[in-house]
């Protein structure tokens, strides 16, 4: 490593790489990298203001997972769950309890918008920067868009608004003021999104792409320059198509079908795409992952299948439990953490019952969520692959305990220190490309493709391993999951590959299928996509907003002809039966009839970058809401 590119000041992030006698690169107190009054002064400087953001998103990255996930199907609270959270849980009014706050994301949005107007000023007034610096300088500012974005999609997703601004903070602002601030419904939040995304910015002169990747190992490493050392940092920024992506999805729920569609076609030609150039060798950023996958071997994170995951599903497992060596397996970017440099998020200590502190577990499946797995299903209790029974406790066990290929037995990841495990949280991975391209095939009216990526892949469609020519909704950009390179990838689909139970869907070649209109068939084929995300995604802050998306669209009565009522009793038939076994589903269903099934939180004002100063928020009162009694 060259250390005269090591500020010991920078310390921060994710020492994801075994950095050997420079581990202490990364020991520093993440309170003192960013905010700073004018803390870009030297290059290095750069890259310590993007780590302070990153470490805003650690800070953030458990909030959707007990927040939304213990309202969603799978989570119930134990005993011991804290009042707030057991009222989050009990859909009771959510305005002013602190697991409802989005003051975190908040943040992340003040630190790049200040980030922003640092660097613009660094750029115009250092007179000059190395090599490395001009290549990283337009790419950092390309990542901390995309952190941007995450942090409104997060927040449109979970409170269904939030308000835009662009301005680089200094202090606490109303939110009446409309020079600074827009309140925006998720389908502002989309276009606004996706207008970055796609125009970028500028920076004292120089256009910046949201779509570039900053060199890590040109800067850390500026000796050897081997990338292969310091893959982990290649996934700390959401992609830039998965961000388009999902925020099409959600504003195709708010426009015309016209509008729609163009959204739809969008999602599906650049997702295919994408997996097409990689699986082909020509898209360069893909391939560079691909090679570098040297501690899990050959890593296809694109295709859903059996035949790669060795060992009993080993590679399925291996996503979450081993911390960050097995994560390249399906994983598009993730919030990664490190105990020794006081990087924590609250996992383990909710979801273990073993935990040091056995008070603090917080989070089990339901009897309801278990029951919503068959026996086969890799991710169900029986299989033990994501949830399993601890100290005689059912438990959300995928983050910290699983099957060591080297001892050949099932451990705790770190067994001598359990509290030290601090597990990655995926912000998007490969199942998200599949889900969405499910969800894009439906609206195109494509339902043989959706029905098959949905179910059990294109291998099982396709056992002769050619595609057809005739059909062009069939497109060529599918050929290398069935029949090339190699004889194919060997697709399952998405709930294929986990072993799941197959989603019972009309299908054009039955008898039947002319007495379904395309409108009917694209809600029956949404919800079961709803239903198999649920399953899916088990504690990752994704399901619940799942869910509401689908409502979402079909509460529009201006373009789809359903009702905000209709929308609501969706949701409500699907998490109001977890509830059933205290007496309460009756409440819970009560709750999503009449107010919704957004996160209700009444913001006033949003506070400045400084050091010294903590963002804070001014709870409002809605008096229209269920009581906060358990």
């Amino acid at each position: 490593m060259n250390i005269k590119n090591i500020i010991p000041a920078i310390g921060l992030l994710v020492a994801a790489v075994a950095f050997n006698s420079c581990d202490d690169y990364f020991d520093t107190d993440p309170k003192n990298i960013i905010n700073e009054k004018d803390y870009i002064a030297e290059e290095n400087e750069m890259y310590k203001g993007f780590l302070g953001i990153f470490n805003r998103m650690q800070e953030a990255g458990d909030h959707a997972i007990f927040l939304t996930d213990t309202r969603g199907p799978l989570l119930e609270t134990t005993d011991n769950a804290p009042a707030e959270l057991k009222s989050i849980y009990y859909y009771n009014e959510t305005n002013g309890n602190s697991y409802a706050d989005p003051t975190c994301y908040y943040a992340i949005i003040v630190a790049c918008n200040d980030y922003f107007a640092k660097m613009a000023d660094y750029h115009r007034n250092v007179g000059g920067m190395t090599e490395i610096a001009e290549e990283n300088f337009p790419a950092l500012i390309s990542s901390a868009i995309r952190i941007k974005v995450w942090a409104y999609l997060m927040l449109g997703k979970i409170y269904g608004e939030a308000y835009w601004f662009d301005d680089p903070l200094t202090e606490k602002k109303d939110l009446t003021d409309g020079s600074v601030f827009t309140h925006c419904n998720m389908k502002e939040l989309a276009d606004r999104a996706i207008n970055l995304l796609e125009s970028g910015m500028t920076i004292d002169g120089i256009h910046v792409p949201a779509d570039l990747e900053v060199s890590w190992y040109k800067w850390i490493d500026e000796e050897e320059q081997d990338a292969s050392l310091y893959r982990y940092w290649e996934y700390l920024t959401p992609p830039a198509l998965v961000l388009n992506a999902e925020f099409r999805s959600w504003r195709a729920s708010y426009v015309d079908e016209a509008a729609a569609q163009a959204d739809w076609q969008w999602i599906h030609d650049n997702i295919l795409s994408f997996m097409y150039d990689y699986q082909n060798g020509t898209n360069e950023r893909a391939l560079e992952r691909l090679t570098n996958t040297d501690l899990q071997g050959t890593s296809d994170i694109f295709q859903l299948n059996k035949k790669m995951q060795s060992d009993n599903y080993g590679a399925y497992q291996n996503i979450f439990y081993t911390d960050r060596v097995g994560l390249m397996t399906q994983l598009l970017s993730g919030i990664m953490y490190d105990y020794d440099n006081h990087q924590r998020n609250r996992l383990v200590q909710y979801f273990c019952p073993e935990y040091p502190d056995a008070e603090s577990f917080y989070l089990q499946p339901s009897d309801h969520g278990v029951g919503l797995y068959n026996e086969s299903d890799i991710r169900g209790l029986t299989q033990g692959w994501t949830m399993r029974t601890l100290g005689g406790q059912r438990c959300v066990s995928k983050y910290y305990y699983g099957y060591n290929f080297t001892t050949r037995a099932y451990e705790y990841l770190n067994n001598e220190e359990i509290f030290k495990i601090e597990p990655t949280i995926p912000t998007f991975r490969a199942h998200d490309l599949h889900f969405l391209l499910a969800e894009a095939e439906t609206h195109l009216g494509h339902f043989e493709q959706a029905y098959w990526i949905l179910n059990q892949g294109l291998s099982t469609r396709f056992p002769d391993k050619k595609m057809p020519t005739d059909d062009p909704a069939w497109d060529y950009r599918y050929d290398p999951w069935v029949s090339a390179p190699n004889g194919g990838y060997g697709n399952l689909g998405l709930a294929g590959t986990a072993s799941g139970t197959i989603h019972e869907l009309p299908l054009p070649t039955d008898d039947d299928w002319s007495s379904y209109t395309e409108d009917q068939l694209k809600e029956m084929y949404d919800w079961a996509i709803a239903d198999e995300n649920v399953k899916e995604y088990i504690a990752e802050g994704k399901s619940y907003s799942y869910m509401c998306k689908i409502a979402e669209r079909y509460a529009n009565s201006a373009y789809r002809s359903g009702s905000q009522e209709k929308a609501r009793d969706s949701v409500a038939v699907r998490l109001a039966p977890k509830y059933a076994a205290n007496g309460r589903a009756q409440k819970v269903e009560s709750a999503i009839k009449t107010h919704g099934y957004f996160i209700n939180w009444q913001l006033s004002e949003i506070s400045g970058s400084k050091a010294d100063e903590e963002a804070s928020t001014t709870p409002g009162t809605d008096t229209n809401q269920p009581s906060t009694e358990e």
